[in-house]
């Protein structure tokens, strides 16, 4: 009774947008459904226990992150990010992705820092948010320091002046951003979190409305066509061996469907036999040994081929909900720090969203990310969480102002 009258206070919240709230809890209860349901195909590897432990853990999971999201949207405020903050809050992230060197799992992946047997921290999954937080800073108050105020004494003056800046406004958070990328490739050996992290910054950059991004805008733009003709003419030397298998399983799954493309012609399987309504909730045969760890990356597939079409409504509406309704506020919002966060958090579930069932379903390479509050895992679920928190906190403070002036 507690817990539904703490929901219950939750929506009542003034100036915070329910149906984000509802969408969320759809999502979330949602996936601890499906990652029973997924998890069943494992219990003769893993015991008869395993589907409940799985729903059990991604419950507290939730729970704690739900947690988490009402604080935040109770105490977060934009002023809290300084320069001083955010750079505290990179090397704490670089520190904590540096340190995850010690742990590797099955893949060889250095992602995750382990305690024991107990749970383990993804701290690549929380610096997505950390660096939305840390551009929202450089890209729209790193330059308001360097106002041009009468005339410059001499050239050189002037020449040091806009040095300065550059360096400030430019090239420190450019740095901050491969910085993550290379520990992101290099030292974790996560490709698929790297891509996203990068991606969510290109928006928060694009879409800064400080007029004096504008010229690096397009020498970005030009970057990013030049480097995709040298990756289509020297591709296959520059990437790994591995990421090189994915592309061409992607472009030919029955190129190696007992070994590279096996996981993705099983999600294929897995789509054809859903059909248009599904086998029936718990009927999925592919997660049966065929798609292994099925509860994770992969449930998506598990989803369509149990529930249909239905089942992928349930995780496509709400998210997209989700995604408009950010969108939305930060065309509405003025302040700019307040509608970079909201844009960065945006672009956070939209890539997410399209990079897991696009891999799943063969649209594009797998990368190996997870469906936001669908996927087993903790470390998502809570970055997922907190970014709404965060999200809600902007949201409530723009409605609760809103409400004042028309009642004035």
């Amino acid at each position: 009774m507690a817990g539904i009258r703490k929901i219950k206070e939750l929506f009542k919240s003034r100036g915070v947008d329910k149906s984000i709230y509802l969408s969320t809890f759809i999502l979330a209860v949602f996936g601890i459904i499906m990652i029973g349901s997924a998890s069943v195909g494992s219990v003769t590897r893993y015991g008869v226990t395993y589907a409940l432990k799985n729903m059990i853990s991604q419950t507290v999971f939730v729970i704690a992150g739900a947690g988490v999201m009402i604080f935040i949207a109770r105490v977060f405020k934009t002023r809290y990010i300084t320069y001083s903050s955010s750079m505290r809050l990179f090397l704490l992230g670089i520190f904590l992705m540096l340190i995850c060197i010690f742990w590797s799992d099955s893949k060889g992946s250095h992602a995750w820092i382990k305690f024991g047997s107990l749970f383990s921290i993804q701290p690549a999954e929380f610096m997505k948010i950390a660096m939305i937080l840390i551009m929202s800073y450089f890209l729209t108050e790193s330059d308001k320091a360097f106002v041009v105020k009468g005339r410059f004494k001499n050239q050189e003056v002037k020449s040091a002046f806009y040095k300065q800046k550059f360096l400030n406004c430019v090239f420190l958070p450019m740095m901050l951003v491969i910085i993550t990328a290379l520990v992101g490739l290099i030292i974790q050996n996560d490709f698929g979190t790297t891509v996203i992290i990068v991606g969510i910054c290109f928006v928060c950059f694009i879409a800064t409305p400080r007029k004096y991004f504008k010229k690096y805008k397009r020498m970005v733009w030009a970057f990013i066509a030049l480097c995709a003709v040298i990756l289509l003419i020297v591709g296959t030397t520059v990437l790994k061996g591995y990421q090189v298998s994915r592309i061409t399983a992607w472009l030919d799954p029955l190129s190696d469907p007992y070994n590279t493309s096996q996981q993705l012609v099983n999600a294929l399987i897995a789509f054809k036999n859903g059909g248009l309504f599904g086998l029936g909730l718990g009927n999925s045969t592919q997660k049966f040994g065929y798609i292994p760890e099925a509860h994770n990356d992969f449930i998506g597939a598990i989803i369509y081929e149990e529930l249909g079409i239905i089942g992928l409504g349930l995780i496509i509406i709400p998210t997209c909900i989700i995604i408009f309704k950010l969108l939305n506020y930060s065309q509405k919002i003025k302040e700019n720090k307040s509608r970079i966060i909201l844009l960065g958090i945006a672009s956070y579930f939209f890539l997410h969203l399209l990079i897991n069932l696009g891999g799943v379903s063969g649209l594009i390479p797998m990368t190996g990310v997870p469906l936001l509050f669908i996927s087993s895992g903790g470390s998502s679920t809570v970055t997922a969480f907190v970014a709404i928190g965060i999200a809600q906190a902007i949201i409530a403070r723009y409605n609760r102002q809103k409400l004042d002036t028309e009642s004035m």
